[in-house]
């Protein structure tokens, strides 16, 4: 199973829901509506080649219990809103104890840094120099691969997909 998980309104459920389109880059002007995610929610997304894959998200007030959901987890997209300097910091410290904790030592991790088109947001190179990202992706035990995302136009939603689909190739042979 993929986690998504993240701070509230970050974006995670958008996200989930465009990638349920063939194509989630299409249709920029036709956003799907939202409401915060209250508890779980498993949503089947259109990873490439027309494959579904299962995706649990994992509300943002259900912080304090995401380790709960760590062990039936075999990749993590972890979503940060990157227009809010403030959630930013906060999402950097849930993220460094997620990446410390002993279940996902050994899982792929995708960060995505969603809402890179709103103005006045934090920069990738900010982010960096701010958490040190390259070393953090450098250093951690788990592969961390990092996409700026837009889940509202649907910038990198096709690449988001593709890693989705690669961890559900991942899955597949181990279950073999």
């Amino acid at each position: 199973m993929i986690l998504l998980i993240g701070a509230p309104s970050v974006g995670k459920t958008l996200l989930l829901k465009r990638l349920q389109n063939t194509n989630p880059t299409t249709l920029k002007d036709d956003v799907p509506a939202t409401i915060p995610t209250v508890g779980t929610n498993l949503m089947t997304v259109n990873a490439m080649k027309k494959v579904e894959v299962t995706v649990r998200e994992v509300g943002g007030a259900m912080g304090p219990i995401w380790q709960n959901y760590f062990k039936d987890s075999h990749s993590l997209m972890f979503m940060l809103d990157i227009s809010k300097h403030t959630q930013v910091a906060i999402s950097c410290v849930q993220l460094m104890t997620i990446l410390a904790d002993p279940a996902l030592q050994n899982i792929p991790v995708l960060l995505i840094l969603n809402k890179m088109d709103i103005p006045g947001g934090i920069s990738h190179s900010e982010l960096d120099s701010l958490v040190r990202l390259s070393d953090l992706v450098r250093h951690a035990s788990q592969k961390i691969t990092v996409l700026e995302t837009s889940a509202k136009n649907g910038n990198n939603l096709d690449k988001v997909a593709k890693w989705i689909y690669e961890q559900n190739k991942l899955d597949e042979a181990v279950i073999t």
